[in-house]
């Protein structure tokens, strides 16, 4: 999602990116910490080597304590000990040893308990060299540090005697939904308008666009009585535009309790993508002694659930082992959102994943994460509009090596379900999709087959390094690929049963060189409700490089690519949804140091394997007229444009500025944002990419222009 990121927590954000990939590098280390789990009351010896950087600890501090963290240089090396919580946000730092004292002590102060990692490392500016330390932890409950009386348990219910009230409105003609989930997993909207405990839904304003109101509201209401405390999530749909210049809306929250204003929440929403929802996530905590907190969220388009939770790379490191055939039981809190296992997987093994809700509201959500650490299989509802348990079943192991399972919930980080629920990680159902073999088709250099169960029309095409598109508007392309097998096109039934779509390079024809694949939701024909779960698979020279299961919504694309070197090996790409925008990519820190940009004054760049994006600056005023062209200087190249306010929101973005133009290899596909009016004065951020950002394949020189009038 795109969000404004203050500048006072850059460095912040650059430190834990940094810590990020210095554990990645930690875990080549041998253990020489020995465990990485720290203990209450316990002290811990490690050591650093020169060339590793890092050392990683988990400690998991109870409810109403605090958690006292100190690392002591024993060989007098300067180093730096840093805390974060579960979301890898910075909870305190200090340095040791050097010409300082040779102790540094972190505080954690938890009120709901939950996890938090410990880092060491070199300090910045000191010297790395092969040092030892001894780390350890005190935890004081805060009842027992002021003398007072134990703790009571959290009462699940409460009396309110005003009730509770949450109020979404919000400005213009459009048609917006809310939705609460209370803590019992029972929910108020236009459809669930009642609850047993005492819920009711209000008017459904600006419904199905009927009945117009420029100042509409919608409510839900908890009457007075007894009530759930815990954890409440809100939902806002933005379902349709009712008129012909409507489009992003401000709106508001407010949330009420006991008759007590208890916060809101202020953003603006976007129209979804041809008809589709676009959703914000939010929640409200309301406690034992009914004060309640109001915890604003974010975007949650769809596919933000192939994106991992933000500190996953920490996580990952401390996963808990899975047993195959074995139940395991944990329980996802606001603040421990995700839970992270892992297991040893052998190539073309089939395994099946279930998570299952037992208590609260919890609205599962399931990742399983390759050993190169990409999203490879992903689950929210096993079945859609039946049950929000996940299931990930029959997912083919592409490769050997260390696999890593996700436990999370809707919405990760900015949702309000909690629970417990169960874990399995067991074998094949029996079910599993066809090898393309089986299938009889012709065999080739490339092969790139696309498998669903459903009448959907999905779209494949494939487009070679030298930028010409293979699909079923062009099904030979003249480097020798061909479509030989389109699944339901124009929502006609696959002949065989089950629709396949299969592009190929015969043999001889393997070209060296980037290519990039695309599957379009295209059209959902006959499924509505539209849950389809489809496979992609990439093979090159008889060896299977990419397979990926994805759950789309109509009209997504998902678009990866695949490289195939002058040896004739195949490196597969990162793959995802592309309805996101410039959320998709880590821009914000690099944006700091971006070059200038002067208007009238053109600039030259290359995207690359390695480089998939540019940023560019200029100084804006309110009302300045921009327009901002990018044109590929390399025809294979498909440009792409986002433009970034002050406040760090995507203002306008272009793939094709003009959609009928021809080039020399067909469409022409360079961007323009055409005369643009400035909303504000201050630095505007220019992204520079290709079409897919980080997940397309072409590649290739542009020039960038900036006019201004």
């Amino acid at each position: 999602m795109s969000q404004y990121i203050p500048s006072r927590r850059h460095t912040l954000i650059w430190l834990v990116l940094s810590l990020s990939l210095a554990i990645l590098v930690a875990a080549a280390v041998s253990a020489q910490e020995g465990s990485r789990n720290l203990a209450a009351g316990s002290v811990l010896s490690g050591a650093i080597a020169a060339d590793s950087g890092a050392a990683a600890y988990v400690i998991d501090a109870p409810a109403n304590s605090t958690a006292s963290i100190t690392l002591d240089s024993v060989n007098g090396s300067e180093l730096a000990l840093s805390v974060s919580d579960i979301n890898g946000n910075t909870i305190g730092q200090a340095r040791a040893g050097g010409e300082g004292a040779p102790s540094a002590q972190v505080d954690a102060q938890s009120s709901s308990g939950g996890r938090y990692f410990v880092f060491i490392y070199f300090a910045p500016g000191s010297a790395a060299q092969d040092t030892t330390f001894d780390l350890g932890l005190e935890v004081v409950s805060v009842e027992s540090a002021a003398s007072s009386p134990a703790a009571e348990e959290i009462p699940d219910q409460l009396l309110f005697s005003a009730g509770i009230e949450v109020t979404l409105s919000w400005t213009g003609a459009a048609d917006l939904n809310l939705e609460v989930r209370d803590p019992t997993g029972q929910t108020l909207f236009w459809n669930s308008r009642a609850t047993d405990n005492g819920g009711s839904f209000g008017f459904d304003a600006n419904g199905l666009c009927s009945v117009i109101s420029q100042s509409p509201q919608e409510t839900a209401t908890w009457q007075p009585g007894f009530l759930p405390t815990g954890s409440y999530e809100i939902i806002i749909y933005y379902e349709q535009v009712c008129d012909a210049i409507t489009a992003t809306v401000p709106f508001r929250v407010d949330v009420a309790v006991d008759g007590a204003a208890s916060g809101s929440i202020t953003d603006t929403l976007a129209p979804g993508i041809l008809g589709q929802q676009n959703i914000y996530v939010a929640r409200f905590e309301v406690g034992g002694d009914g004060a309640a907190a109001v915890v604003p969220g974010g975007l949650y388009p769809a596919s933000s659930v192939t994106q991992l939770p933000r500190s996953f790379d920490i996580a990952r490191q401390l996963a808990t082992p899975l047993e195959r055939d074995v139940v395991v039981a944990g329980e996802i809190t606001n603040a421990q959102p995700f839970i992270a296992y892992s297991f040893e997987g052998a190539a073309n093994e089939l395994i099946t994943v279930s998570m299952q809700a037992t208590g609260g509201s919890l609205d599962t959500l399931l990742q399983i994460v390759g050993p190169a650490g990409n999203v490879v299989d992903v689950n929210d509802d096993a079945v859609l509009g039946e049950t929000t348990d996940s299931l990930i079943s029959d997912a083919r192991l592409l490769s050997s090596g260390r696999y890593t399972v996700i436990a999370s919930r809707y919405a990760k980080e900015a949702g309000g379900t909690v629970g417990p629920f169960r874990l399995t990680l067991t074998g094949p159902t029996g079910q599993a999709t066809p090898q393309t073999s089986a299938l009889n088709l012709p065999q080739g250099d490339i092969e790139v087959s696309l498998f669903w169960s459903t009448g959907a029309d999905l779209q494949l095409l494939v487009r070679d390094p030298a930028g010409e598109s293979v699909f079923d508007d062009n099904p030979l392309a003249t480097s020798g690929g061909i479509l030989q097998e389109v699944g339901n096109a124009n929502c006609e039934p696959a002949a065989g049963g089950a629709p396949v779509s299969y592009v190929y390079w015969p043999e001889g024809f393997l070209r060296p060189g980037t290519y990039e694949v695309e599957v379009w939701y295209q059209n959902p024909c006959a499924d509505f409700p539209p849950p389809v779960n489809f496979t992609l698979q990439i093979e090159v020279n008889d060896v299977v490089i990419a397979r990926m299961r994805h759950l789309p919504q109509p009209d997504q694309r998902l678009v990866t690519n695949f490289t195939v070197q002058p040896s004739g090996f195949g490196v597969a790409g990162e793959a995802g949804f592309i309805d996101a925008g410039s959320s998709t990519l880590d821009y914000q820190v690099a944006a700091l140091d971006a070059p200038a940009i002067e208007s009238g004054v053109p600039v030259t760049g290359t995207i690359s394997p390695g480089n998939t994006f540019d940023l560019y600056q200029f100084d804006g005023i309110a009302g300045e007229i921009v327009t901002i062209g990018m044109t590929a200087v390399t025809l294979a190249l498909d440009t792409n444009l986002y433009l970034i306010g002050p406040s760090g929101r995507e203002l306008i973005a272009n793939d094709d500025g003009d959609p009928a133009a021809l080039g020399l290899t067909g469409r022409k596909t360079d961007s323009l944002i055409s005369s643009y009016s400035l909303t504000e004065n201050g630095p505007y951020t220019v992204i520079a990419t290709r079409y897919g950002n980080q997940y397309g394949g072409t590649i290739g020189v542009y020039q960038l222009t900036l006019t201004k009038t």
